[in-house]
């Protein structure tokens, strides 16, 4: 199971198909399939076939859906993440997350709440060739003469 868990590295900056600046702020949508890094503000919806990664000097306003995000700044907004979300040590996250793997480095701040749902393979047992009938059991006739002599014995102290 544990080679099913994608593998979190360092990606560096020049690995980054688009890098939006520091001194950029955009409000809107945006769609791309590869790769960008946000170092700047946004604000807006975020829709990607790719990685997202947020850069420590970012503040991001939006809901975003994407393939794998790793933070480093600040995010307030629902992510959906197909592969996984990596929350670094910087991040600061107010907003759910979504995602089958989800890491958050000790000193990363998260408040919202977390879903990790994997796809698992369907497990359909084999027919098993002995089958067993039980048969219910019959109720017990002592409880009404427990009942009654209960009843009886209280009479005979009376007396």
């Amino acid at each position: 199971m544990a080679a099913d868990v994608p593998e979190i590295r360092e990606i560096q900056e020049g690995q980054i198909t688009t890098v939006v600046a520091e001194d950029l702020e955009i409000k809107g949508t945006i769609r791309f399939k590869s790769s960008v890094m946000l170092k700047g503000v946004f604000e807006g919806e975020i829709f990607s076939e790719g990685l997202l990664v947020v850069g420590p000097t970012a503040r991001v306003t939006a809901s975003i859906n994407t393939k794998t995000l790793i933070s480093h700044g600040s995010i307030t907004g629902n992510v959906a993440a197909g592969e996984q979300i990596v929350l670094k040590n910087t991040a600061t996250h107010n907003g759910d997350l979504n995602s089958p793997f989800v890491m958050i480095e000790n000193g990363a701040v998260f408040n919202g709440s977390c879903v990790m749902e994997r796809r698992q393979q369907t497990f359909v047992p084999e027919p098993s060739v002995e089958t067993t009938a039980y048969a219910e059991p019959e109720p017990a006739a002592a409880e009404e003469s427990s009942e009654s002599s209960y009843g009886e014995e209280n009479e005979e102290y009376e007396s």
